[in-house]
């Protein structure tokens, strides 16, 4: 018997670029689990602290029904506003746990340019999710785990910002190796027939390694 999974995802394009938690909805069918069903509560650019007083995000989280609420700030709002981004991440936390639903953090990447503040954003996110007792989908670590591989595959789209479709594709894998403590034995082939099969089996296998190597301490 399969599990349903019912995730609401709260964040910007980071979430919402290449239609990611769709991907992780085909992925997890494609491989027999869940199904995992997945709603959606974004907005362009914005941090937590935009959703704590945005009243949509406020009135999907209040549903109640979400196996997982999935919180995600601006790539550099952790560094740029730290005392904002642990404030609204509390506020917010709070009201999901009140639902009965289980809060995730998703941990984002750093600009290609500026891949030495990764490091900073891992840890505001180990931090933030330790503290309240959340998970953590360490996407960013991810990432940077694959870009120490060589040769590797490039996940960042052309602005050196955002993900390209093969990075929005890696942080699907991330979650689902959260959601199901392994990775994808079979890949959206028909999304992928122009990347190679050992680039798409080594984001796999990153991703998994990543988060089953992930320490909250």
């Amino acid at each position: 018997m399969t599990s349903v999974f019912r995730i609401l995802f709260v964040g910007n394009s980071h979430t919402y670029f290449n239609a990611m938690p769709v991907l992780l909805s085909r992925l997890a069918h494609a491989n027999g689990k869940g199904p995992v069903e997945t709603k959606r509560s974004v907005g362009s650019g914005v941090d937590l602290e935009w959703h704590w007083h945005n009243g949509e995000t406020r009135r999907r989280i209040a549903d109640g029904s979400w196996d997982y609420v999935v919180l995600q700030d601006r790539s550099g709002g952790p560094l740029e506003n730290h005392d904002s981004f642990t404030r609204h991440a509390r506020f917010l936390a709070a009201e999901i746990k009140e639902q009965g639903s289980r809060v995730m953090f998703y941990m984002t990447w750093a600009n290609y340019l500026k891949a030495e503040t990764q490091d900073l954003i891992n840890r505001a996110y180990v931090e933030i999710a330790a503290e309240l007792n959340a998970l953590l989908a360490p996407v960013g670590m991810a990432w940077q785990n694959l870009y120490r591989r060589s040769p590797h595959p490039r996940l960042h789209a052309e602005d050196n910002r955002h993900a390209n479709f093969l990075g929005s594709y890696m942080t699907s894998c991330v979650f689902y190796a959260v959601l199901f403590d392994s990775a994808p034995e079979i890949g959206l082939k028909d999304l992928l027939s122009s990347y190679s099969k050992e680039d798409v089996e080594m984001i796999h296998r990153t991703a998994l390694e990543t988060v089953q190597g992930l320490t909250m301490d």
